[in-house]
């Protein structure tokens, strides 16, 4: 009994294994005719168009986040240096 339901499960395995097989081949062939056609139309100086949805637009580079910065900081006075005064000079 345990031989026959490991034969019959080889069996399935294989069944299903062909025809996930044969799928593959056929939709490979006809994906491989349409290459061949359009490698044609591309040799004979066509060029495909694609779809709007297709296209991506690239983000806008945002150059705040760049290590250089874009504003100047404003000079601050140093701690422990006495400024000179008007009345000093």
């Amino acid at each position: 009994m345990v031989t026959f339901a490991i034969s019959a499960l080889f069996t399935l395995v294989a069944i299903a294994t062909a025809l996930t097989l044969v799928d593959c081949w056929i939709r490979g062939r006809f994906v491989f005719e349409a290459l061949q056609r359009e490698s044609a139309l591309l040799d004979a100086g066509f060029l495909p168009m694609t779809a709007t949805a297709d296209h991506r637009v690239r983000k806008r580079v945002r150059y705040d986040t760049l290590a250089t910065p874009s504003r100047v900081p404003s000079p601050r006075p140093r701690q422990g240096v006495p400024r000179p005064t008007r009345d000093a000079a």
